[in-house]
């Protein structure tokens, strides 16, 4: 086999090579952990939306709820209204037929 004796200029253009190659894998490395970085807030951000998402859903269940308490006790007051009216107009009508009637006996 024969010798090669690698020159001067190959011997630069290597150096330049490696150098370049080296600059690449720390521009890599770089952006490996910016993308780390990166993923990271990306999954806090999915844990908070889940959380928000929960925190929506009770909120909803308990407006609900409110929601139903309220309309129960909105009714209770129309409910009192309708038995006065249902016993002034008996008492009324009651009074009304008492004295017709004590009119028609005398």
């Amino acid at each position: 086999m024969t010798e090669h004796k690698t020159t001067e200029s190959e011997i630069k253009e290597i150096w330049e090579r490696l150098t370049a190659g080296e600059s690449s894998i720390k521009s890599a490395h770089h952006r490996i952990d910016n993308l780390e970085e990166m993923s990271k807030s990306i999954k806090d951000l999915a844990v908070a939306t889940a959380q928000i998402a929960a925190e929506t859903k009770a909120l909803r269940e308990d407006y609900a709820k409110a929601d139903e308490r309220i309309d129960e006790l909105e009714k209770k007051p129309i409910k009192r209204y309708d038995t006065f009216v249902t016993a002034f107009i008996t008492a009324l009508c009651s009074g009304i037929a008492g004295y017709l009637l004590s009119l028609i006996l005398h």
